[in-house]
């Protein structure tokens, strides 16, 4: 069998304010277990997957080793602190990597149903093409507004709306953090980092079911998609 060497980085760095809750949502519960343990079973269950980083807010970490007790890892697993923005927290866990070659995928704890086999496209694309980043296209009308008036209907066919993960050969990921770090660049996507630096992104299908809990109402439905 093929020997791989590829580190999950689950970033769960954000307090998920939209929540309004009195903690993170990465923590609420999702049926029986907590929000982000869904992610971390899904890798943990990757054959192509060697180990697990995951990313909390710095004054969250014991809470969350505590909050995961059920979790039983068959990888190598660690919790490291995350940064103010989310590279930050990506680069907490790149640092935790000694390896030199292999893939690095990058996965919000906030989606917990990503489909395990559109993770493993992901990994097979970036395996060969040096990145794969899940996104969906859009059906819907796109428009541009400011001040609450369209101003331009947008052409769909152009449009996509990211997902994670986000795979990327660990080099080009470290090197889109240093990039970033130097010329102060911010972004809330990994894959706009890696493009800064002049480097082809590609994009594999994503799923409705990878949504990102965002509002109460979006925990609801998944709530409802596993009863």
């Amino acid at each position: 069998s093929k020997k791989f060497n590829n580190t999950a980085i689950i970033v769960a760095g954000g307090m998920g304010s939209r929540m309004g809750g009195a903690i993170p949502k990465q923590f609420l519960m999702l049926k029986d277990k907590p929000v982000l343990q869904w992610s971390l079973e899904c890798f943990d269950s990757l054959p192509q997957i060697q180990r697990i980083i995951l990313v909390l807010p710095k004054a969250y970490v014991d809470e969350g080793r505590e909050r995961l007790a059920g979790f039983k890892p068959t990888k190598e697993f660690v919790i490291t602190p995350g940064g103010a923005r989310r590279q930050d927290s990506v680069a907490a866990g790149l640092k935790l990597v000694t390896e030199k070659e292999g893939l690095v995928a990058i996965h919000d704890a906030a989606r917990p149903f990503m489909p395990k086999n559109i993770i493993e496209k992901a990994l097979e694309v970036a395996e060969e093409t040096g990145s794969a980043v899940c996104a969906l296209p859009c059906y819907d009308t796109m428009v541009k507004c400011q001040n609450g008036h369209i101003i331009k209907h947008m052409k769909r066919s152009e449009l996509f709306r990211m997902q994670t993960p986000q795979v990327f050969r660990l080099a080009l990921m470290r090197k889109a953090i240093e990039h970033a770090r130097i010329r102060e660049l911010e972004a809330t996507d990994d894959s706009s980092l890696v493009m800064a630096l002049g480097a082809e992104v590609k994009i594999v299908e994503g799923s409705e079911l990878g949504m990102k809990i965002t509002t109460p109402e979006d925990l609801r439905v998944l709530e409802n998609l596993l009863n």
